[in-house]
């Protein structure tokens, strides 16, 4: 890159980064090969990884590699419940198999939200299984600020990591299994005449780009943790909370330009980052921003199953589901198996925040802890469940968001070109 490009580069990014700083989460910059950090903001502050949760996945699948349990060639089920998942997907049938190494390509490149189940089951056996290798090896790792409930990274409330612990989890993959490093770099997926082109744009906008992940929900805005190398350097960054695609390919290619331009030097690690102690901040909620056309989901009556708990009732969707975010992160609230959601009252009460699909004993045990804390909390019955189901009809289905889970937002199917056919 020129002198004169890149001095306007820098300067035409900072001006996109001042003018939409305000929309943006934390941001981190660092040395993946020694884990020094150049730069870092709010790196701490816990956010909604998305679909960076795939990286997880991947170290996960990749040790079963390693460990002789699963093996690139080796054909995997589909099951209903992973052919079930939203978009971002690859849409393969229940009943059918895929290769191993189809369903990593699939899930590092196209951010397939199906894949991400398929191959959880074959490493695990279930979600529940692979969710708690998961948040074992981040404990292994150091990631003292991420809690895992599934694999794809769906919205859960409490789905949470820091851009610290996605560092060290991008710096550990890179590390341990720099055989693997081409999924991030591999500029398109082939699935029949669909030509699927990597989520991450910064590598069409980048020479020097060569990873590494994009995540996108509604909640967390639009997530990438990018990486170049220049020179046998790389460095790597991490953005939470762009407004759109582009801008957090910007933001990404301003800081790393910006470190590459850094005299080398001794800095702090990774580790010397603090996390926020879980459930002691809600994070940021970018939906108004990323999703302005998305209303909040309220649980359908066919969703309220078993027993449960009810954290209080609210005038609204949004209060009530705040409410949620708070006391799901709590250490009453994380680890419970239930589901978490808003339940639209009857009679016009309003909204309660609430956690169903508990039993009898995990429903008393966690009011339990939650009033010993001072929470308020109330055991809901199947029998209450029931009522407030027959009561209260299921509203109208949302409306689409406005990008697939996962996407960068742009369209990554290409048609194959159509060949004019030869006048004889």
């Amino acid at each position: 890159m020129s002198t004169v490009r890149h001095i306007l580069l820098l300067l035409f990014l900072a001006i996109v980064a001042t003018s939409q700083a305000s929309a943006s989460g934390p941001s981190l910059l660092f040395d993946p090969a020694t884990g020094e950090v150049l730069s870092q903001d709010r790196a701490g502050e816990p956010w909604y990884p998305a679909s960076l949760t795939k990286l997880m996945t991947a170290y996960v699948v990749f040790q079963k590699i390693k460990a002789g349990q699963l093996t690139l060639e080796q054909k995997v089920p589909v099951s209903e419940l992973a052919h079930s998942q939203p978009p971002s997907k690859i849409g393969v049938p229940a009943g059918k198999t895929v290769g191993v190494n189809f369903a990593l390509q699939a899930l590092l490149i196209h951010s397939a939200n199906d894949m991400a189940y398929v191959l959880a089951e074959a490493a695990s056996g279930s979600i529940a299984a692979f969710s708690a290798e998961m948040n074992a090896q981040a404990r292994k790792l150091g990631m003292t600020g991420s809690h895992f409930v599934n694999p794809n990274g769906l919205f859960d409330h409490r789905h949470i990591s820091t851009a610290r612990d996605i560092a060290i989890l991008a710096s550990a993959l890179l590390r341990d299994f720099p055989e693997h490093t081409h999924y991030y770099s591999q500029r398109s997926l082939a699935v029949g005449q669909r030509k699927l082109s990597n989520r991450n744009a910064l590598l069409r906008q980048m020479p020097e780009a060569d990873g590494m992940k994009t995540g996108f929900v509604c909640s967390s805005g639009f997530n990438l943790v990018a990486t170049a190398t220049k020179g046998g350097h790389k460095l790597a960054a991490v953005i939470f909370g762009a407004n759109n695609g582009k801008h957090r390919a910007d933001l990404a290619e301003m800081l790393l330009v910006d470190g590459f331009s850094r005299p080398v030097g001794t800095r702090a690690k990774l580790q010397s980052i603090a996390n926020v102690k879980t459930g002691s901040l809600v994070p940021a909620d970018m939906s108004k921003q990323v999703c302005k056309q998305k209303p909040l989901a309220i649980a359908l009556s066919k969703d309220l199953q078993g027993w449960g708990i009810s954290f209080g009732n609210y005038e609204s969707p949004a209060t009530a589901d705040m409410a949620l975010r708070g006391r799901m992160l709590s250490e009453a609230g994380i680890a419970l198996p239930g589901t978490p959601g808003i339940i639209r009252l009857p009679e016009k009460r309003g909204f309660a925040a609430a956690m169903w699909n508990l039993d009898q004993a995990a429903s008393e045990a966690a009011c339990t802890r939650y009033r010993a804390d001072n929470a308020p909390c109330e055991v809901i019955t199947p029998e209450t469940f029931a009522t407030i189901a027959a009561l209260v009809p299921d509203p109208p289905p949302p409306k689409p968001a406005p990008a697939a889970q996962g996407s960068d937002g742009s369209k990554s199917t290409k048609k194959p070109a159509r060949t004019k056919k030869k006048k004889n």
